[in-house]
């Protein structure tokens, strides 16, 4: 079902508010997008310049600090402070105040000192630890065997300082302390050692960065929706998204771009790298964020939409508890004009209204007569059905077509279903009527399975007639050929049962309008079961010789006005063989013969012309012209003359016939001259030479032999084998 019919089942009011709502609707949702597309471009545009800017920054400021952290301890390991911590053989306990100076070295200043957690002093050479914890000797040291190791990583280390974040170890704790004699080998830290020659690592001093400080400072930029990763010779120093850092260091790209992650995101990336310091920064933002961010706005314009949706359905609620009165009043109104205009046509049927009185109620109701009526009685067949079961329902389900087809109003009187039809003209009923009748008739055994009779009364033209009328109607239904078959609803018109004593029910025109319905919506079983039900009630009255001849031919010649109503030639649908076709028809006496012959003989190739009409459209309006000329010349015209009469040139004439019809112009001239030949020698008695000179042949045997080389006949045996 399509809208336009969703919407005329609806209310008037219903239809309003579907109408309102969608008015609304459609420009709130593209209002929605286009605010989305505005804010997706205008926001990843203002995002590209933020993520430089925060890249400036967030490099400059980690910089500063780790720059200043490591230029500081560069200079104190330079110092005569390291050279007598490195100078100590034993461990220095009695010297309070060297240890003390030491101590504040190794924590840093005032600037430093927030940045650092702790320290680790490791003299290798003399074998013992300086921490935040005190002093202790090596072998005393509560995770030895863990120093060992990183000592000897050491030794394979190039760089003499250098910053590594051991994230992965574990600070030195037994049970919920720390133990004073261990060495802190966890987190971020900064690492400065001094080699003894080739005899390993004379001192390292290892400064523990406070990681807490460091993420405040990334975390602030995190919540404004950018990551931050700082590297130091591809080692993780910090990072605030793990899974957009390992896909950078993943591809292996250092340059700023978009990166796509494993599972899907995309990250706009920006890279620093710091030649002082050595530390490269990576600054990226998801840039699905943005779209996410966006779609705040079509959400709103549909919380807008919802808001109106409930405005608009209060008011309607509102409106109908308002107006519920009213409607009862329209309805009891409605139903009482109902019931009068039901009492109007209950009062015509028992012939209780005079002409003025008529006149009356009608202008009283407001009905326009009209010029011819004719009124249709429908009962059940079974016995068992009864049409006032069904009357209510069956008047309410009648859709507003049908009720513009009806006079006045139905109503049900003496078992039977009466309706009036009305039309201006006498020549306007028979369609009308027969159409009227198809559609109840289709109606009634559809929605209800009801095997009905109907009857027809004939055409009159004064309503104080309609008595005689209903006589007519009644003396139709209950024909008995009509009544005798109960499983198929039948109809019968009065003017059948007016003839039935001499040859019964002939010819029915209500019966040859479904036919002509049926071709021309090219439904071809359709046309045939019409058509056998036609030819076998003409056996069943013994129709036989002319009359026979006469309804037949009758029938087919409406048949056969189908196309041409359609503007189709029938020479384009039946080939010259069957100019006689009306006559070999009605020598076919068989019924079912008959039928398989009409069926494949006309009714076939007028649905299949049809169908390729439709399809096909109009030819194009040059091949149109051609044909014109060709036929106008009974194809004694060559190319250049055609091309020269309709200004083209012949190259592109040629060209075009054989794009629409496939064949050349040649080959359409010869088609045109044998149709013109074979209608001369089937039609005319024309001699042969006459019909060459016609034709414009220069002497009759170049006429016999191009007819004999595409036919295969020449021009007389032709005439003979098909006159």
């Amino acid at each position: 079902m399509n809208v336009k019919k969703i919407l005329d089942s609806l209310t008037y009011e219903k239809q309003m508010f579907v109408k309102l709502l969608v008015l609304v609707t459609i420009p709130l949702i593209i209002l929605g997008i286009v605010s989305c597309n505005i804010y997706i471009r205008s926001e990843t545009a203002k995002r590209r310049l933020t993520l430089t800017s925060y890249s400036d920054e967030i490099s400059r400021e980690y910089e500063n600090i780790l720059s200043s952290l490591k230029e500081y301890y560069i200079d104190a390991a330079n110092g005569d402070t390291f050279r007598w911590l490195a100078g100590q053989k034993e461990i220095p306990y009695s010297q309070f105040s060297n240890l003390k100076q030491a101590q504040r070295l190794l924590e840093g200043n005032y600037f430093m000192e927030q940045y650092i957690s702790n320290y680790e002093y490791i003299n290798v050479l003399s074998g013992w630890v300086l921490n935040d914890y005190g002093l202790f000797p090596y072998e005393e040291a509560w995770n030895r065997q863990e120093v060992d190791e990183f000592l000897m990583e050491q030794e394979e280390a190039q760089l003499s300082v250098y910053w590594l974040n051991r994230e992965d170890a574990s600070p030195p704790v037994t049970g919920n302390y720390r133990p004073s004699a261990a060495v802190d080998l966890s987190g971020l830290f900064l690492v400065v050692k001094k080699e003894n020659g080739i005899n390993g690592i004379a001192w390292t001093a290892l400064i523990q960065v406070n990681e807490t400080v460091l993420r405040e400072l990334a975390e602030g930029y995190n919540k404004l929706g950018y990551d931050v990763t700082i590297l130091a010779n591809d080692k993780v120093l910090l990072d605030t998204n793990t899974e957009m850092t390992a896909n950078y260091l993943k591809q292996g790209i250092e340059e700023s771009g978009v990166y796509r992650l494993v599972g899907g995101e995309k990250y706009k990336i920006n890279v620093r790298k710091e030649s002082t310091s050595g530390l490269t920064f990576v600054v990226g933002y998801d840039t699905s964020r943005v779209k996410k961010d966006a779609t705040v706005f079509v959400l709103a314009s549909f919380a807008v939409l919802a808001a109106f949706l409930l405005l608009l359905t209060s008011i309607r609620l509102a409106a109908i508890a308002f107006s519920k009165p009213l409607l009862l009043l329209q309805k009891f109104v409605d139903d009482q004009n109902s019931q009068m205009k039901e009492l109007l046509m209950l009062s015509l049927l028992k012939g209780e209204m005079s002409e003025e009185k008529t006149e009356t109620a009608f202008k009283k109701f407001d009905i326009t007569p009209f010029a011819a009526y004719r009124m249709l009685a429908i009962t059940c067949k079974r016995e068992e059905n009864r049409l006032s079961e069904k009357y209510n329902e069956l008047l309410n389900g009648l859709t507003e077509e049908l009720h513009n087809q009806i006079f006045i109003l139905p109503v049900y009187y003496e078992e039977k279903l009466i309706f009036l039809t009305g039309a201006e003209k006498d020549t306007e009923m028979d369609g009308k009527t027969a159409a009227f009748y198809k559609v109840i008739k289709d109606y009634i055994t559809v929605h209800f399975g009801l095997v009905t009779a109907s009857g027809i009364s004939r055409t009159f033209h004064k309503l104080q007639h309609i008595q005689r009328a209903y006589g007519e109607c009644v003396k139709a239904l209950y024909n008995k050929a009509n009544t005798e078959d109960e499983e198929n609803s039948s109809l019968v018109l009065f003017e059948d049962y007016l003839v039935s004593n001499s040859v019964g029910n002939v010819y029915d025109i209500i019966m040859e309008n479904e036919l002509i319905q049926a071709i021309s919506s090219c439904n071809e079983e359709e046309a045939g079961r019409l058509l056998e039900l036609t030819i076998e009630r003409m056996e069943m009255k013994s129709v036989v010789g002319i009359e026979r001849n006469f309804y037949l031919t009758r029938l087919l010649t409406a048949m056969l006005n189908i196309p041409v109503s359609a503007g189709v030639v029938l020479s384009d649908i039946f080939d010259s063989e069957q100019y006689n076709i009306l006559n070999r028809m009605t020598q076919i006496y068989g019924k079912k013969e008959a039928v398989r012959a009409i069926c494949q003989e006309i009714i076939h190739p007028i649905v299949c012309k049809m169908n390729e009409k439709r399809q096909e459209g109009e030819e194009s309006e040059i091949l149109k012209q051609v044909m014109k000329l060709m036929k106008d010349s009974k194809g004694s015209i060559n190319l250049n003359e055609c091309a020269d009469q309709l200004c083209y040139h012949p190259n592109y004439l040629s060209k075009a016939l054989k794009r629409e019809k496939g064949i050349t112009f040649t080959d359409m001239v010869n088609d045109e001259k044998l149709k013109q030949a074979k209608y001369m020698l089937l039609t005319t008695e024309f001699s042969i030479a006459e019909i060459s000179e016609k034709l414009q042949y220069n002497n009759a045997q170049n006429f016999i032999r191009f007819f004999k080389n595409h036919v295969g006949f020449t021009p007389a045996a032709f005439r003979k084998e098909h006159r």
